[in-house]
């Protein structure tokens, strides 16, 4: 009799464990299901995906037309004219980007690295001053301090949002700090009321490095708008994209006046002016490919805040995931990347790498891209130890720099993170749910991750 029972609690058991995965495979109604005794794709098994994501760039037929309309015109260059002066499609991109952004002015450049060393130059960022940065960053945000001749001074991070930790600007700040540089990473905004709350009390310029977070708002303010100057990319990847390209956006008509004689080869656009400068133009067929963007790229935005609204709700239900999160009062991101963190102890205590490999062959595009610890890359001591740098700074004043050069908290975010880009957002709820279900299969089969 005992026996009996024992077998049919055991049937009944089973019986309810399919049933159960059977229920959630009807639930995602996209990709594949499986169980606890599923192998994973990286194994041998059947991937959760196979269908491409949106590709990206877009080279729709509006693009076509204006890029091509523009090569026939023979006017590849921009006419040497002050911001929103003059003519041509580089003026035009300017003028329709700064009312995108909600700025009065725009400058246009030839990339973000550009850009930002063109506003930090403008806010008067020069050798021998300290510019405070976030470690988890694109090398960029870094290389501009280093072309002014500035240390880049880095701030850590807060380990729930990937961003600069406003806590812990205040202590970095002396008497050659010029200016703070906030990076919104991922196109999600930094806590920029505390930031420029410190930067008012300590007197400091904040040129926002917004490369990857146009459109993104805090309180339906933009981001690159609360500085005294805004910097964007639109590099091949980016959400609103020509292959190369920036800009610099501000309310301040003598700080972009400063910013385009600097980009203009020391040129003013007014008489009597002229300076330092290089060139550093954006030119015409760029902006063709930009300006059909300027119309898609909001439809665009709202598509990534869906998905990625629900995708974090699927993930925040899996063991050892830990989406990235938003700091009150962010109104809309740009989500050019979505983060998250891996925790091995959840996954068998798996390294990431194997778990990336398992979460690549399932079917899902990824990066780790800009945790690489940029406070402790070889880049930046070689830039130390240059003719130039030790001309400027004192062997003993690069030795502190050394000692104080420490991100404890971004060492660990380095270690976890994990980026999504932005083009698997301009599907629907159903890619969405293949990605959460890759994951969480990953999870459910961890044991696995050994044998990769």
């Amino acid at each position: 009799m005992s026996v009996k029972n024992f077998s049919r609690r055991g049937f009944l058991k089973k019986a309810s464990a399919a049933t159960a995965v059977a229920a959630a495979g009807a639930a995602s109604g996209y990709g594949v299901v499986g169980s606890t005794a599923e192998k994973l794709a990286a194994l041998g098994g059947t991937p959760v995906r196979s269908k491409p994501f949106t590709p990206w760039p877009p080279a729709d037929a509006e693009i076509e037309r204006s890029l091509v309309a523009t090569f026939r015109s023979r006017r590849w260059g921009r006419m040497l004219r002050g911001p929103m002066e003059g003519q041509g499609r580089v003026v035009e991109f300017e003028r329709r980007f700064a009312e995108l952004i909600g700025a009065k002015y725009c400058l246009a450049t030839g990339s973000c690295t550009q850009a930002l060393h063109t506003a930090l130059h403008a806010v008067g960022v020069s050798a021998g001053d300290e510019v405070l940065v976030a470690p988890c960053t694109f090398i960029a945000s870094v290389q501009a301090i280093l072309m002014c001749g500035a240390l880049p001074v880095f701030v850590d991070v807060d380990l729930d949002t990937f961003q600069m930790d406003p806590q812990k600007i205040e202590p970095l700040v002396n008497e050659n700090t010029r200016a703070v540089e906030p990076v919104h990473i991922a196109g999600l905004p930094c806590d920029m009321k505390r930031i420029m709350a410190v930067a008012d009390r300590k007197g400091l310029k904040v040129v926002e490095d917004a490369a990857q977070a146009p459109l993104a708002e805090v309180d339906g303010q933009r981001c690159g708008t609360f500085g005294a100057l805004g910097c964007f990319s639109f590099q091949t990847s980016k959400v609103i994209a020509c292959g190369e390209g920036g800009a610099v956006v501000s309310d301040d008509l003598d700080l972009l006046q400063k910013c385009y004689t600097f980009h203009n080869m020391g040129l003013a656009a007014v008489p009597g002016g002229g300076g330092i400068g290089t060139k550093y133009r954006m030119n015409e067929l760029e902006a063709a490919v930009l300006l059909p963007q300027l119309s898609t790229a909001p439809g665009q935005i709202e598509t990534r805040n869906r998905n990625a609204r629900h995708l974090a709700r699927r993930l925040a239900e899996i063991p050892g995931i830990v989406p990235q999160k938003l700091y009150p009062g962010v109104t809309r991101g740009a989500y050019y990347l979505y983060g998250f963190r891996y925790l091995k102890e959840h996954f068998n205590d798996a390294p990431r790498d194997l778990f990336l490999r398992a979460l690549r062959a399932e079917g899902v595009r990824f990066t780790t891209m800009y945790f690489d610890q940029l406070n402790e890359q070889p880049f930046l001591e070689n830039a130390l130890n240059s003719p130039t740098f030790r001309k400027i700074f004192s062997r003993k004043r690069l030795q502190d720099y050394r000692e104080r050069n420490h991100c404890p908290v971004n060492d660990r975010l380095s270690a976890q993170g994990v980026w999504l880009p932005q083009y698997v957002f301009l599907g629907d709820r159903r890619d969405m749910d293949d990605i959460a279900e890759a994951i969480a299969k990953i999870q459910r089969n961890c044991d696995q991750l050994a044998k990769l």
